[in-house]
């Protein structure tokens, strides 16, 4: 298995173990106690709410690949690309969820060059567009109820400013290259400007207001969908009560402020405001039912997400698509070093 996959899935399992410490940490007993006579059926409900977003969020990706033409017919376009293997490419992409900002998700953008041979720099862009529009909905969802918690203005400030400046920057092809032009004078950036620029034409195409608006749409009812699969894992602990209206502002800020903490899938900054926020709003919600909660609602969205996108990337580097890239991409590499390094080699 290539290195970097080997590395991707210890980055997975140690991910899970900092998790579970944390958990541990946080006194199992006291989770057992709150989940004792839990309706447990509120999870698998949970399960389902987040299997549909990340089909909407698939879909998402279907999209910018239309719309960046990768299966065209051009220089470096995959027709061969099928909807199955889309799919397993960007279910693998889950896997690099625990990421600071999800940007290991460009993992998408590396398989899907190894089994179609789509250039790198034409589809991580996409990456850019999913968490943009992300961040989108996210603002969307917290003013439901922002209102009533208005301490809470300035991450929605912080997360409209980072908004409004990602559009205005990488819709602007001009000033990006402006921009790049400055920074490749510094030390260090000038051997990757090369790449930066090849993406820049990408970024653009899916900065247009009406594929942000699709884009942002999707977004909308997905992180919905992970709003209501809060609300019913809640409510599946007796004596709760908590509008769906609190559940859709506590989730999507609490999202936010994980998301602003750049760290790992916003591991600590997430889960202490969600329980923290939740045993002060929540009626019948204790610390216990608080934290427990919040364990729950994790395990349903981001460490689901790792275990499909674990399984779905082992799936795609054992494929015949895969290994046959592999092989091409040896090939080619023999045949830069030309004649002379086989012939130094011995062959």
């Amino acid at each position: 298995m290539n290195r970097f996959i080997r590395r991707a899935l210890i980055g997975v399992v140690l991910g899970i173990v900092l998790y579970v410490a944390w958990v541990l940490w946080s006194d199992t007993a006291r989770v057992a106690e709150a989940v004792r006579g839990y309706s447990w059926s509120a999870v698998l409900i949970a399960l389902g709410l987040s299997s549909v977003n990340y089909l909407l969020r698939f879909a998402k990706w279907e999209l910018c690949l239309s719309w960046l033409d990768v299966r065209g017919d051009g220089p470096g376009d995959a027709p061969q690309l099928t909807v199955t293997r889309s799919l397993l490419i960007y279910v693998a992409g889950l896997s690099m969820s625990v990421t600071p900002g999800k940007i290991g998700e460009v993992l998408r953008s590396w398989l899907l060059r190894t089994t179609d041979g789509v250039q790198f720099t034409r589809t991580a862009p996409v990456v850019i567009a999913d968490r943009l529009t992300d961040f989108i909905a996210l603002v969307l969802l917290s003013l439901v109820g922002i209102s009533e918690f208005q301490e809470y203005l300035p991450v929605v400030y912080v997360s409209i400013a980072l908004v409004v400046i990602g559009v205005i920057i990488l819709g602007s092809p001009r000033l990006c290259h402006a921009i790049l032009g400055a920074l490749s004078r510094l030390p260090g950036i000038g051997r990757v400007a090369g790449a930066i620029t090849r993406l820049i034409d990408s970024s653009a195409t899916l900065m247009r207001l009406r594929y942000l608006a699709v884009l942002s749409a999707l977004s909308v009812v997905g992180w919905g969908l992970e709003c209501l699969g809060y609300y019913v894992i809640l409510h599946g602990f007796l004596g709760v009560d908590a509008s769906l209206t609190l559940c859709t502002f506590l989730w999507s800020v609490t999202t936010l402020i994980g998301a602003l903490s750049f760290l790992p899938g916003g591991l600590g900054a997430t889960e202490g405001s969600l329980a923290l926020l939740i045993a002060r709003l929540g009626v019948g919600v204790s610390s216990e039912i608080a934290l427990a909660s919040t364990v729950l609602i994790r395990g349903c969205t981001l460490w689901y997400g790792e275990l499909v996108g674990a399984l779905a990337l082992v799936l795609v580097v054992r494929s015949r698509a895969y290994a046959a890239g592999e092989a091409r991409a040896a090939e080619e590499a023999r045949a830069s070093e030309g004649p002379g390094a086989a012939s130094a080699r011995g062959e």
